[in-house]
């Protein structure tokens, strides 16, 4: 086989790999054991506008809308846009059903079929995933690369045999203990590796309870995912609540990039497997090396927009933009 063809049929087994840690691939058949989430499908209009460069919200993300037949959680009617978003993208039915969850669920985290939005908290108020509105949603998914590339992937694979849907994930918000996270490794089926999620950080908890924690994630593997997910080598993340309480956040493929950041190397899981699965985690608070910066900075040139709308808000600036916009196009009609 010549080199380009080893190159293609690796790169369709990564593809098809991928396409099975789609959270709308897993969720249906580990949704009892995973945190509660509703996953919508993104229309194509949807995904066409998260991946334009123009940065204007929807209407129904900027302004008081009036509808009728039915209505909103403030009390509005909810049927057709007003005329004050002539110039601006609208998706009526979607941000209606996204709405619909946040109703239900008060506050949502979200995320795409594979990534959350983590390179975009710095446009929220409170700098973290948490959406309880249409702007929060349309703000991190509009201002995030991450996004977009999941949605270039999804839209590559569609051209080729793997068909992926692009999908919004709306899990209910919590707020979760850094100590009971935890990434499995999965090396020819079997619980090879269990790490401490925050490397950065000595939990005492976890010390305490060192042996209960990595036999209930065991026990969860062995009985409801061992042999039900279609892979042989795969990571997946869980949530350690409680004694014998683990629930599943997410599944990824194995390579370098996902045991980054994690107390295991690729290497180590590929050629060194114990018997039973190796727990590993901060055991003392001395010598723990500084966190590197995981988050994301304002941008520069976004900065100097802001500072130039003299302290404006991240959504006023951007209504006040999009109105500008507006009196540019009717100015240039007339």
């Amino acid at each position: 086989m010549s080199s380009d063809n080893v190159e293609s049929v690796t790169i369709m087994k990564t593809e098809s790999l991928q396409a099975m840690c789609s959270f709308c691939q897993w969720y249906p058949l580990f949704s009892k054991n995973a945190l509660e989430a509703i996953v919508l499908p993104v229309p194509k209009n949807v995904c066409d506008y998260l991946e334009h460069d123009a940065f204007i919200l929807p209407s129904e993300a900027t302004s008081k809308i009036t509808y009728s037949n039915s209505e909103w959680s403030d009390g509005s009617a909810v049927n057709e846009l007003e005329e004050d978003s002539d110039f601006q993208p609208t998706f009526p039915d979607f941000s209606r059903r996204v709405q619909e969850v946040i109703d239900k669920f008060e506050a949502v985290f979200i995320k795409s079929n594979w990534s959350a939005p983590t390179d975009s908290t710095w446009v929220t108020p409170t700098k973290t995933l948490k959406c309880t509105s249409l702007e929060d949603v349309y703000l991190l998914l509009k201002s995030s690369d991450r996004i977009s590339q999941d949605l270039s992937f999804a839209k590559n694979c569609n051209n080729k045999e793997n068909f992926i849907a692009p999908c919004l994930v709306l899990k209910r918000w919590q707020d979760v203990d850094p100590c009971t996270e935890f990434r499995c490794f999965i090396v020819n089926g079997e619980l090879a590796g269990i790490s401490q999620r925050d490397i950065f950080q000595y939990y005492r908890h976890i010390e305490n309870e060192k042996y209960d924690i990595q036999k209930d994630i065991k026990s969860m593997f062995m009985e409801k995912v061992k042999d039900k997910y279609p892979a042989n080598n795969y990571t997946f993340d869980v949530i350690r609540y409680k004694k014998d309480k683990v629930k599943i956040v997410d599944f990824g493929l194995l390579n370098k990039s996902v045991t980054e950041g994690t107390l295991f190397t690729l290497q180590e899981l590929q050629t060194d497997i114990p018997e039973a699965p190796e727990f590993r985690f901060i055991a003392e608070d001395m010598g723990i090396q500084p966190k590197t910066t995981t988050h994301l900075c304002v941008p520069r040139e976004v900065n100097e927009f802001f500072q130039a709308t003299g302290g404006m808000s991240m959504i006023d600036a951007i209504q006040k933009e999009v109105q500008d916009q507006g009196k540019e196009e009717n100015a240039s009609i007339s």
